[in-house]
């Protein structure tokens, strides 16, 4: 077959396609006379008759050259490919398992016809049941875990609210409690001023100098080393500190006196934190003056002098003015970590309910109660896919249609995804293979008429319904397989029969048509004959002479059918043409036109019906 369509003198584009076409006409006569021996000999006399006839008809046996003449006229070309297949079940498909186990029961068997979703077998289900039983009682936890807190939303909403306006009251009256222990601080604090004011400039221990001075003159005496020097820096820090520390309080106090318990928050932070800081330098003063006493008792002691007893009443004074000074420091100090406890606490209040209140103006819907929504939804999903896998137990028809076979027996063990039979469908489509050519020319959704070899009575029509994008390449011939889908169904078409198919691949009415035979092409320029005039004489299947030369019109051709070709320009309506040129031995046709052009390009149109010839 290659060998012949390579050595074939119509080896074009087209050409190749009409080649191929013709010999699957042959194909088909060949079956067909093989399986009809007498019809065949009848036929082949009749040709034979036939044949002698034409000869005697279109023959010219005078020798002169008749011309057979028509008109052009307005009608309607229908472009087709023709190609044969075979019929197939447009669904076909393995049944199979989609769980493992044991089959445990079976109602079906090959060759029966079943509905869609029919139950065929039915696998174990044990462990699938407990599975949907464990999947319910997740989603029921999960359900009244949402229920619960769904309820209780709006209540520990509240209950924020209630937080925030709690810290905010409590915060208000911790600035009570700051007014009391700043009071308290300068009832405790003034003794102690005035005391440490007198362990320096009173004069207790020498009746002609103050005590700073008294305290630096009991060492000046050179047999006592250094120490007159050591007791001078002490006592010259004990009074810078105590001068300082004066100076804080008496403006701290002045300070004081004009708060009051109905001051504002701000006012009386601040007064905190000044007697906070003021008290922190009495308690430096005091202790200063602890050191000096201390040191000069220490040096008196190491010298074998006596101390006298003004001196450790100072002592004993200066360390209870320490004390004083610490513990109203102290106070001062829980009292400010308090105030800003109360503070954090106002500011986590609001946060935790600003919090809760995103995405949640009414307070109903927190992002707790999003996720339960979110936890019950996964329940819920777990719940599908184990009533899913439970459902998988039980195998059923995909579709409508018949068991081809059925495999499946009570007792048997089958893994996930084995095969237990094959299922077609009553819905019947013709499986065509074309060549390149003419596939480009064809389109999902054309027309086809449908004939089949085995039963002669029959045509159906179908639409064009899959194409292969990707073509099949075999002994350098590239096909393409197409696929027809049946408008109507009917019982005698069995898969795996001959169908030959006819697709309308472009269809114009009302265009200007002449015979096929009436064009010519030449070196692809395509033109018809006629006479110029018009030859008057009235032309019959024999022809007529004329003396005069045809002339040749070129002409624009769109699509061809069987018999007529579409012309596009060059001639008009009625225009009389030469359809035929009898020469004196024999019919002088023109060469067969191939439809190159065309609004949808038709290619070679083989003959009608797929060509199947019938008797």
């Amino acid at each position: 077959m290659r060998s012949l369509l390579e050595s074939c003198p119509l080896r074009g584009r087209g050409n190749l396609s009409m080649v191929m076409t013709l010999f699957r006409y042959l194909g088909t006569f060949v079956r067909y006379f093989a399986a009809h021996k007498i019809i065949a000999a009848i036929a082949l006399a009749a040709l034979a008759g036939g044949g002698y006839y034409a000869y005697a008809t279109y023959a010219s046996d005078d020798g002169e050259t008749r011309y057979v003449l028509g008109t052009v006229e307005k009608g309607t070309i229908v472009a087709s490919i023709s190609a044969s297949g075979q019929v197939a079940a447009s669904d076909q498909v393995d049944v199979k398992t989609k769980a493992a186990g044991e089959i445990v029961s079976v109602s079906a068997k090959s060759g029966q016809k079943v509905s869609q979703g029919q139950l065929l077998a039915s696998i174990d289900a044990v462990a699938a049941e407990r599975g949907v039983v464990d999947a319910e009682l997740a989603v029921e936890e999960a359900q009244i875990n949402l229920e619960h807190d769904t309820l209780q939303a709006p209540i520990d909403y509240k209950t924020l609210q209630q937080n925030v306006e709690k810290a905010k009251r409590d915060l208000n009256d911790m600035y009570e409690d700051i007014y009391v222990s700043i009071s308290q601080a300068f009832i405790d604090l003034p003794d102690a001023m005035t005391g440490m004011d007198d362990i320096l400039y009173g004069e207790d221990i020498s009746d002609t100098s103050q005590n700073l001075s008294a305290y630096q003159n009991l060492f000046i005496s050179t047999t006592l080393g250094d120490s007159g020097q050591i007791i001078k820096k002490y006592a010259v820090r004990a009074e810078e500190d105590y001068k300082t520390a004066r100076t804080s309080y008496n403006v701290s106090a002045l300070s004081f006196k004009q708060l009051t318990r109905v001051s504002s928050p701000a006012q009386i932070e601040t007064m905190l934190s000044n007697a906070r800081a003021m008290t922190a330098l009495v308690a430096q003063a005091a202790t200063g003056e602890v050191n000096l006493i201390d040191m000069a008792v220490d040096r008196l002691v190491q010298h074998n002098r006596t101390v006298s007893t003004e001196i450790t009443s100072a002592q004993t004074s200066a360390r209870s003015y320490l004390t004083t000074a610490n513990s109203v420091f102290s106070s001062l100090t829980t009292t400010q970590k308090n105030l800003q406890s109360g503070k954090d606490a106002v500011a986590d209040a609001e946060h935790a309910l600003e919090l809760a209140g995103v995405g949640n103006p009414a307070g109903d819907n927190p992002f707790d109660l999003k996720l339960l929504q979110n936890t019950l939804k996964q329940k819920q999903a777990a719940l599908a896919d184990a009533r899913l896998a439970l459902a998988d137990t039980q195998v059923r028809a995909p579709f409508g249609g018949t068991l081809a076979s059925f495999t499946a027996k009570r007792g048997d063990s089958v893994s996930n995804g084995a095969t237990v039979g094959t299922m077609i469908s009553e819905q019947k489509i013709a499986q065509l293979s074309l060549n390149e050519v003419d596939v480009a020319h064809v389109q999902i959704g054309d027309k086809a008429t449908l004939t089949f070899d085995a039963i002669e009575d029959l045509t159906l029509t179908g639409k064009v319904a899959e194409i292969d994008s990707i073509g099949t390449v075999s002994q350098n011939v590239v096909s393409y397989k197409v696929k027809i889908g049946f408008d109507t169904q009917d019982e005698r078409v069995k898969p795996g029969m001959t169908v030959n198919a006819s697709i309308q691949i472009d269809t114009k009415q009302d265009v200007l048509v002449v015979p096929s035979s009436a064009v010519k092409t030449q070196n692809g320029v395509s033109y018809v004959q006629s006479f110029e005039p018009e030859l008057s004489a009235t032309s019959g299947p024999q022809g007529v002479t004329s003396d005069a030369t045809p002339r040749q019109i070129r002409v624009e051709i769109g699509i061809s059918d069987d018999t007529n070709v579409e012309i596009v320009s060059g001639l008009n309506e009625g225009q009389q043409i030469i359809v035929r040129t009898i020469t004196g031995t024999a019919t002088s046709n023109t060469t067969p036109t191939q439809n190159t052009g065309g609004q949808r390009g038709g290619g070679f149109s083989g003959p009608p019906g797929g060509a199947v010839i019938r008797f």
